[in-house]
């Protein structure tokens, strides 16, 4: 008499299947961006964290639609932000990138300015005869032919290097999870 074991595979295929699926680079990296983008969404929400500097009266007195919560004036800043990703042809690593490409009328990235901030610059004519802004009220403030700006404090949106790892492992770890239990992450 032979005794024989029977086993029924197909939980564990269909769990194996659900794993495939969740670490193929296109699923992953598009949940790991969606992620990133939550991280910078909430930044622009929260001010920072908390953390960014107040507005100066100046920029209060200039903005175009009112309020005080730095870069949030017209929102397309904020709206600029968006991820991409893809498959790099030297050495088949992916990726995934999440930032903004707005610039300035000069051609300067407007990340790169909110991000780390500036130091004092000036600020001269160069097709008028003088400088001059528009308040929303429509009064007009003259400048002269050049202003010494203080500078732009640094308003961080994008995650440090640690928050964006941890960020990374806590959407690799809640996929996982969600491939172990028995009808989920399908």
């Amino acid at each position: 008499m032979q005794t024989q074991v029977s086993i029924d595979v197909s939980a564990g295929t269909a769990k194996l299947t659900r794993l495939l699926k969740v670490v193929e680079p296109r699923t992953l990296l598009g949940v790991i961006g969606s992620r990133l983008l939550s991280y910078v969404d909430e930044s622009f929400r929260t001010r920072g964290r908390g953390q960014w500097a107040p507005l100066s009266p100046l920029t209060l007195l200039l903005r175009k639609h009112g309020g005080d919560v730095p870069l949030r004036d017209t929102g397309a800043y904020a709206m600029s932000y968006t991820r991409s990703g893809g498959a790099l042809k030297t050495d088949e690593q992916t990726f995934v990138e999440v930032g903004s490409n707005r610039k300035t009328p000069s051609g300067i990235p407007l990340a790169n300015i909110h991000e780390l901030g500036t130091g004092p610059y000036t600020i001269r004519v160069k097709r008028a005869r003088f400088l001059a802004a528009q308040t929303r009220t429509g009064r007009w403030l003259i400048f002269g032919k050049e202003v010494q700006h203080p500078g732009i404090p640094a308003r961080p949106v994008l995650p440090t290097k640690a928050v964006a790892e941890r960020l990374v492992a806590d959407v690799v770890d809640g996929m996982l999870k969600k491939v172990e239990q028995p009808h989920g992450g399908g």
